[in-house]
């Protein structure tokens, strides 16, 4: 049969039967890494034959296949206790490297992670949108850890895995919560330690006589 013409439509849909993509006459159809979101997604292969002599519309073969794309979910950890006491002059010293991963990856590879480290009072919500906290002492004017804001993000530790402070900046007798964030493509996950901060310990005071002739 002249003018014979076999063609293959690959057609890539989600759940609302909108096509995300389409391609044809071709052996496979790939999708990247993280181009799609977690969901049900079908994928149809149309088959068919045209002549320029025949009716091969009796001929054409569709076949569905069902896919479901789960999410990749990253891992976020500090390491240490989730909660800890600490004097009121001593240097904490927080890191989140080790134990944050893509399970995708060897642990070594921390590309397109984007870090974040937040702080609060445990009392406190964490707002929608945080503010970015300056490092200096705190005044205990709109609660928070080291600024006059609130909970907030910690600015001078941006994309840091570690996060290291003098809790003489805090109040004693309050409990802490120190969240670290990592965030890659769509996904973020988060991990937090409780801190509190110890009654400063009263200096010892001696008076000596000395007898002077």
């Amino acid at each position: 049969m002249k003018n014979e013409r076999f063609t293959a439509q690959w057609t890539l849909v989600d759940s609302d039967q909108v096509v995300l993509d389409a391609l044809s006459n071709a052996t496979q159809l790939t999708s990247g890494a993280y181009a799609l979101m977690p969901g049900i997604y079908e994928v149809h292969i149309n088959a068919s034959y045209w002549s320029s002599y025949f009716d091969l519309s009796d001929k054409t073969v569709v076949v569905t296949t069902t896919v479901n794309v789960t999410g990749v979910f990253l891992v976020a950890g500090i390491e240490g206790p989730d909660s800890f006491n600490a004097s009121a002059d001593e240097t904490i010293q927080l890191s989140a490297y080790n134990l944050t991963y893509d399970p995708s990856l060897p642990r070594t590879d921390k590309s397109g992670m984007v870090q974040e480290w937040r702080c609060k009072r445990y009392d406190e919500t964490w707002p929608a949108d945080p503010p970015t906290v300056a490092y200096r002492p705190h005044n205990g004017a709109n609660g928070g850890c080291f600024d006059v804001v609130g909970p907030g993000i910690l600015g001078w530790a941006a994309g840091s895995w570690d996060l290291t402070f003098d809790t003489s900046s805090l109040e004693p007798l309050v409990f802490y919560d120190v969240q670290f964030a990592v965030t890659k493509n769509a996904g973020s996950v988060t991990d937090s330690v409780s801190i509190f901060i110890q009654w400063p310990v009263a200096p010892v005071l001696e008076i000596r006589s000395v007898t002077c002739y």
